[in-house]
């Protein structure tokens, strides 16, 4: 599928920008290139085809599991149009990343090398302050997908227990036992074996999801007992989709590594639009196999061997994932310890230490998984991928002295302003 998709032309509307590179700050790279690091473009090829793969890795993790739970609660018709929303918006917002990187480049304000993280075509549109700003939101979002990680392996972990001993645990108690482990994969400075890693938790994800489906059509279907719409759960459903699509900040990666980075946006829209179309359809099968109770980490629902083993794997792939997910924010928290130089290595675990203990404080205290997403996805990756775009487009083009104007200007306020909604929408509701 993802080969066929991938032969049709580019958009002509992007142009084509020369490509750049130098070292990336310490960590920042390497953090946000595991997914695109598993499949490279091979000579002479576009990379567009290696960037589709990479994006729908990208976008496709645990937050993928709680979908049967976003329909259920959220409703057949309203999420299946939140898909079609997010998708749009992502889209949108994505072009005016890219239309910032191409106008400070041809201003002469940016090199290819100052732009190709989100990090740093943060700095170089808004100044000082969107460096702190990125950095902020970076932490708080890898901190609370932490928080996410923990309540999933914990629930799965329950789930994988007879029924009687399984009955004895909380989430909290079971998360209490994973944490040396936590802790453990926190402390890894090095990250090594990233190609192994992203290929065994790419693989993990489809089987996983594949097993769900089957698991679910294999119950009588429960398609009246869903809601077609139910708009007072807005957070648990917009934040889950939020949180698979919404993933801006990692994509730099990827159009770095492409050989004809003009290639990038048609790259990307064609990955959005395979994974809004596995998304609706694995959404919609666990929420009419499992009914309104379906839990909001689906696969703890899965019995047998079959699932025991598709548990224990997902829960391996998420302490393997840890690392390379949490790495940026770790190193940005060193960084405010020790300004200025690597951290020595007490500071360094010490700080990763108080990281993944506050983590698990909350994890504790959260009812579950799903409302996690809600807050992560519905405010800090709608913060980071559909408020913040549209204003480094703004801030790029004022600073270029090409301000915004009539349509441009409208787009540039619309897609900021719907950004803004959601994220308050995702706190209030």
């Amino acid at each position: 599928i993802v080969s066929i998709v991938a032969s049709a032309p580019a958009p002509r509307s992007v142009r084509r920008v020369r490509p750049g590179r130098a070292a990336a700050p310490r960590g920042e790279r390497v953090a946000m290139s595991a997914a695109s690091s598993a499949a490279p473009a091979g000579a002479g090829d576009t990379g567009e085809t290696a960037a589709i793969v990479n994006v729908v890795k990208a976008i496709f993790g645990a937050g993928g599991f709680a979908l049967p739970w976003a329909f259920a609660q959220g409703g057949t018709v309203l999420v299946t149009a939140c898909l079609l929303s997010s998708y749009w918006f992502a889209i949108k917002a994505l072009e005016m990343l890219v239309q910032s990187q191409e106008t400070l480049i041809a201003a002469g304000k940016a090199t290819q090398a100052e732009v190709q993280t989100y990090a740093g075509l943060t700095q170089k549109a808004i100044g000082p302050a969107g460096d702190v700003i990125c950095r902020v939101l970076n932490v708080i979002t890898c901190f609370g997908i932490t928080v996410g990680y923990m309540i999933f392996v914990a629930d799965t972990c329950i789930s994988m227990l007879p029924a009687a001993q399984a009955a004895t645990y909380t989430t909290a108690k079971m998360l209490t036992y994973n944490l040396p482990v936590w802790l453990f994969m926190a402390w890894q400075r090095s990250i090594a074996g990233v190609n192994l890693i992203s290929l065994f938790g790419t693989t993990t994800v489809a089987l996983s999801m594949i097993w769900v489906m089957i698991s679910a059509l294999r119950n009588p279907l429960q398609l009246a007992a869903i809601p077609l719409a139910d708009v007072s759960q807005f957070s648990g459903f917009f934040g889950t989709v939020a949180f698979l699509f919404f993933i801006h900040f990692t994509l730099f990666s990827v159009q770095e590594g492409m050989p004809e980075k003009k290639y990038f946006l048609s790259a990307a829209n064609k990955a959005f639009l395979i994974s809004m179309a596995i998304s609706l359809v694995f959404g919609l099968v666990g929420a009419v196999g499992y009914g309104r109770g379906v839990s909001s980490v689906v696969v703890t629902m899965l019995t047998g061997v079959a699932g025991l083993v598709v548990k224990g794997l997902l829960a391996l792939n998420l302490w393997s994932t840890f690392p390379l997910m949490a790495r940026s924010s770790l190193l940005i928290c060193e960084n405010v310890v020790s300004p200025g130089k690597e951290a020595a290595l007490p500071v360094s675990l010490a700080v990763r230490t108080g990281f993944v203990c506050l983590a698990a404080y909350l994890a504790c205290n959260v009812p579950n998984f799903g409302a996690v997403l809600g807050l992560v996805g519905g405010v800090c990756c709608c913060a980071m991928s559909v408020f913040m775009p549209p204003i480094i487009l703004y801030k790029s083009k004022e600073l270029c002295g090409t301000p915004a104007a009539g349509g441009e200007k409208g787009m540039i306020g619309f897609v900021a302003l719907t950004g803004f909604v959601c994220m308050i929408l995702s706190v209030v509701l």
